[in-house]
């Protein structure tokens, strides 16, 4: 199986049968067409990133024309939902030299790095990791860590939209399963300085210790350069990321692993390479000071 086919079948284990019935155009072909398009795409899941592709399927999923509203998005999931928009909007920036960014509710702005942002599209599994990493805020998790004390049992109530107890429960796992509870951290941090900056300075003039965050999560104490909240939050998601990708195993985790990683790299104030022992580790190469 080939980087696109790993992908595909990535896409896939993240569709529900009803996305499956969408991109195969079930309600226009016979149910035996239907089925035989889904099969050829459980075959060649690569074919997805093709389909994905198209204006026509991208606008058709978004209900981009849909005289109702109502109706949008009610048939498929969020993850496929998000994939659509990504792909539409790589294509979009491929004939665009800047991409419009929202500044207040009203008012959006020219950034003048839409080439940057074409060129980090156009590799199929950094579209991956900008869909899952989405569609992950459509709904939370949460639970209970049950620990036994000196007091008797104790009850923690954890959720993944909460770095505090994020780092709890990382806390309480072994280190083979806690590889994806750091990338959770990651695209928390991510998410939150992009799109909830709020947030963060309201959680940091709170009960939230950076440097307590840092130690508990397998982190150095955060560098003093690392001031404002949307750096500090950068320097802690590259951070996580990098410590998601130096434990990951086997092929596909290594895959999103290294996604992740080049996340983290492209954080401002980040140099690639500065963990050298972790990018030996991804690339198979050997680590060089």
């Amino acid at each position: 199986m080939d980087d696109r086919d790993t992908i595909g079948a990535a896409y896939l284990a993240h569709l529900t049968e009803a996305d499956l019935r969408e991109l195969a155009h079930a309600a226009e072909v016979s149910a035996a067409q239907a089925d035989a398009r889904i099969q050829a795409l459980r075959r060649a899941p690569g074919l997805l990133l093709d389909i994905l592709d198209r204006p026509a399927v991208s606008a058709r999923l978004l209900n981009l024309t849909s005289a109702d509203p109502a109706q949008r998005f009610a048939l498929i999931s969020p993850f496929l939902t998000f994939a659509a928009a990504i792909h539409r909007i790589a294509a979009d920036l491929r004939a665009s030299g800047y991409a419009p960014e929202r500044t207040t509710p009203r008012l959006r702005v020219p950034v003048f790095d839409g080439p940057q942002l074409a060129a980090y599209l156009e590799e199929p599994a950094h579209r991956l990791f900008l869909a899952e990493l989405l569609s992950s805020f459509a709904r939370s998790s949460s639970g209970v860590i049950v620990t036994q004390t000196s007091r008797g049992v104790r009850r923690r109530r954890w959720n993944d939209l909460d770095l505090g107890r994020l780092a709890m429960l990382l806390g309480a796992l072994p280190e083979q399963d806690r590889p994806p509870v750091w990338r959770r951290l990651g695209d928390l941090a991510l998410f939150l300085t992009g799109v909830f900056p709020a947030a963060i300075e309201r959680a940091l003039a709170g009960r939230l210790d950076p440097a307590r965050l840092a130690r508990s999560t397998g982190l150095a104490q955060p560098p003093a350069s690392a001031a404002a909240p949307a750096e500090l939050f950068e320097w802690l998601g590259a951070g996580w990321y990098r410590l998601a990708a130096s434990h990951a195993s086997g092929s596909a985790a290594t895959m999103l692993a290294r996604t992740a990683l080049t996340a983290a790299d492209q954080q401002p104030g980040h140099r690639p390479g500065d963990d050298p022992a972790a990018s030996a580790r991804m690339t198979g190469r050997p680590a060089t000071s």
